[in-house]
């Protein structure tokens, strides 16, 4: 497929407005780091009950979202896919950014990110036995290979390009399944413990960088102007239908077998807990149930509107997926000394949304959307073209 590819202008009002707004949200993070660091983790919403808060849950989302959305790219750079070239470069260069904002979540946890080189001491002042650190060595890895893919994406060179796609492919697999293994392994906590768990990590991922890459790449062809193939559209909606399939059985089996086991109160505390509705509404609701009512319904299924419904409600349910692990996860009372004394104060782990955590959150976010609408001006990342009938929502 001959196609050829072009930056916006970029001159527009909208645009000027639109990079205004995000670095704005991108000061507004920096200023909530900094409050952090000057006070600590106690202006968020974390605590020693529950010492994993919003960074964690965003941190494992978008590294999802990340290997999600390169594996997509692999489609039409490593298996020849050409019907999905079109969409293919801002794919990997959403992929890019998404790692990053990845990995500057997981700096900031850190409370002391001046310290981050000293997770990259392979050897030295690491533990090479513990799943963290291995995943330092994936994380750090897949930034790299990631950025080496799309400078040979633009640079147009093929041959290299389905090389280092291949390598790339293979190693955003080994980071999702890399970071469900940390939590699969660890068998104080039935609520993660299972070795289902990196698996279903990886069809997770697919599944929110599907539906992410569906919206993003909809609403740039749409507010540039370009025609938006509704065949593509469609096309991804139906990958996207079967791989939400896969995660229902992989989630499906994975709480069958916690439900199973005679220590069953992890599973019990997430289904009846306090946090049920992270599970059931959000899991389970948004992230399954209504996503495939809507993909496999006879008319709503068949519309752009109706797919890009679905896709909202895949990458929502997904983070809700993230954090029905995280948070009850830890927040569940653990027998410590049995008959006596039960987790961290002997209550259950309570998790308050604060300002400056949810500023830090979207700041971040923002941070990664800055280069994104910046590369829409300075990179060749859309299909050249403009509006047309095709790009008409239903």
């Amino acid at each position: 497929m001959d196609l050829s590819y072009s930056p916006v202008e970029g001159k527009s009002k909208s645009y000027k407005l639109l990079v205004a707004v995000v670095a704005a949200l991108a000061l507004l993070g920096l200023v909530s780091f900094g409050v952090s660091y000057i006070e600590g983790h106690q202006v968020f919403g974390a605590n020693n009950a529950v010492p994993w808060g919003m960074p964690i849950i965003l941190f494992v989302y978008f590294i999802g979202l990340s290997a999600g959305s390169l594996i997509l790219s692999s489609l039409t750079y490593v298996f020849g896919q050409e019907q999905y070239k079109p969409i293919a470069r801002i794919a990997v260069f959403t992929a890019v950014l998404l790692i990053f904002a990845a990995m500057v979540f997981i700096a900031v946890d850190l409370g002391r990110p001046e310290k981050f080189w000293r997770l990259f001491m392979f050897f030295y002042l690491n533990n090479m036995k513990s799943m963290f650190a291995i995943n330092g060595i994936l994380y750090s890895g897949y930034f790299v290979i990631s950025l080496v893919y799309f400078g040979f994406i633009v640079a147009n060179k093929p041959k290299f390009t389905k090389i280092i796609g291949t390598i790339a492919v293979i190693w955003a697999i080994m980071v999702h399944t890399g970071t469900g293994t940390i939590w699969g392994v660890v068998g104080t906590r039935e609520i993660y413990s299972s070795p289902i768990k990196p698996f279903e990590f990886l069809v997770a991922a697919i599944t929110s960088g599907t539906g992410l890459l569906i919206l993003v790449v909809t609403a740039t062809l749409y507010f540039t102007k370009r025609a938006i193939d509704k065949k593509l559209i469609f096309s991804l909606a139906r990958l996207l239908s079967i791989v939400i399939v896969v995660l229902l059985v992989m989630v499906f089996f994975d709480k069958l077998i916690h439900a199973y086991f005679p220590a069953r109160e992890g599973a019990v505390f997430l289904f009846t807990g306090p946090y049920w509705w992270l599970f059931w509404c959000l899991q389970i609701g948004m992230g399954i149930v209504i996503p495939l009512i809507i993909l496999f319904h006879p008319r709503a299924g068949k519309t752009v509107k109706g797919v890009l419904l679905a896709s909202a409600s895949v990458v929502i349910g997904v983070l809700g997926e993230r954090a029905a692990l995280v948070i009850p996860g830890t927040a569940q009372v653990q027998q410590l000394y049995p008959g006596t004394i039960e987790g961290v104060w002997g209550a259950v782990g309570t998790f308050p949304i604060t300002f400056w955590e949810t500023a830090l959150s979207i700041g971040i976010i923002a941070l990664a959307a800055l280069p994104f609408v910046l590369g829409l001006k300075f990179l060749d990342i859309l299909p050249a073209g403009q509006n047309s009938e095709a790009a008409k929502h239903e």
